[in-house]
This record gives C-alpha cells, sequence and structure tokens, in this order.
C-alpha cells in the first residue's frame, strides 16, 4: 500500500507517487487540497455578519440614533449571543458576537450618561434661574 502524502517510493514499490504540482494523466481526478472538511455553516457566518452590523450601528448611533439605535443593538446583540450558543458557533464567530455586545453595550451606558447629564444640567440651571430671580425681586 502506498503512502498518499509521501511521493517517494517505497521498498518495492515500482512507480512513484505523483508529487505535488506534477501533471496528471489525462482522465485522473484532481487530488482534493486544503481540508474540505471545515466548512462552516451559512447560519453562523450569517450571525457574523449581523455582529458586525450591529457593531457598526452602535457606533452610528453615537451621531445620529442615540439611544433608541444603541439600545436596539444591545437587544440584537443579545439575541445573537444565544443563537450562536445553541448553533455552537466556533470561538471566532463569538469572540465577535461577544465583541459586538460590549461595543452596544459601552455606546448605550455612554449616551445613558449623556441624557442624565443633560437633565441634571437643566435642573441645576432651573434652580440657579430660580435663585437668582427670587434674589432680584
Amino acid at each position: 500500500m502506498s503512502d498518499p502524502v509521501n511521493a517517494y517510493p517505497a521498498a518495492g514499490q515500482e512507480q512513484p507517487q505523483q508529487a505535488y504540482g506534477q501533471q496528471q494523466a489525462y482522465g485522473q481526478a484532481q487530488p482534493a487540497y486544503g481540508q474540505p472538511v471545515y466548512a462552516l455553516n451559512p447560519e453562523i457566518e450569517r450571525i457574523r455578519s449581523n455582529a458586525s452590523t450591529a457593531r457598526m450601528l452602535s457606533f452610528v448611533s453615537l451621531l445620529v440614533g442615540h439611544l433608541l439605535l444603541a439600545g436596539g443593538m444591545w437587544f440584537w446583540t443579545n439575541k445573537l449571543v444565544e443563537e450562536a450558543k445553541i448553533l455552537g458557533a466556533p470561538m471566532d464567530v463569538m469572540a465577535d458576537v461577544e465583541s459586538a455586545r460590549s461595543a452596544a453595550k459601552i455606546c448605550s451606558i455612554i449616551q445613558i450618561a449623556l441624557v442624565v447629564a443633560v437633565f441634571l444640567f437643566f435642573i441645576i440651571l432651573m434652580v440657579i434661574v430660580g435663585a437668582t430671580a427670587a434674589a432680584n425681586s
């Protein structure tokens, strides 16, 4: 029996194996290259793509959509994490989804802090204006 990986003949073998890059005879099948066993599920690739979209929209929410968009991305990435766990996604996909969820959380928290700061600013401003008006009358 010949070794399909080793191109050199074994003891007692008359013809050497065909090495990589050599011309094949007409009609012979092309040998497989790479690892045909490793092929990702299209659902997992969809999850990876959706994670990238959610991460991008989380950053866009800082400029345009504000808390509504960031909160939606946070909710969506939580669903993506659950779906990736159910499908048994590889670690790199899980890392992408977790990264997108972290970005959505951070953007949401930043926007919540900004909304609270604006409300506090207006409350303090009203107190100062009220105190100034009371002192002048």
